[in-house]
């Protein structure tokens, strides 16, 4: 198992084929972000869980192409998004993206909205 990494205020964790994401994938830290999801899914991670994401704007949806560039063909990433990042992938029209399936988190998962 890859070593968690931490990126100023986010961090991604590694469980098997699923890369786990929690806390903000903004301006600051999105390059450092997309190089450790692009190496996972190079390693074989199929699965990238963003239901702990709590800020996630055009850097975010930068990072997760930049990890979509790097699936091999014929395979697709799953992406599992808490509602603001879902909310992002989808004004991109990047809900049915070429090797890449985005899906809101099941209920209970997903991180609760600010001021909920």
């Amino acid at each position: 198992m890859a070593e968690p990494f931490r990126a100023d205020v986010c961090s991604t964790r590694r469980d098997g084929a699923v890369l786990h994401v929690t806390g903000d994938i903004d301006q600051g830290n999105w390059v450092d972000v997309a190089d450790r999801i692009a190496a996972e899914v190079r390693a074989g991670v199929l699965h990238l869980d963003l239901t702990r994401v709590s800020f996630f704007g055009a850097a975010g949806v930068r990072a997760v192409m930049h990890g979509r560039d790097a699936v091999p063909p014929g395979v697709t990433l799953q992406v599992s998004c808490a509602p603001m990042a879902f909310r992002a992938m989808q004004i991109c029209g990047l809900l049915t993206s070429d090797r890449l399936r985005v899906t809101p988190a099941a209920d209970g998962d997903a991180q609760p909205e600010a001021g909920a």
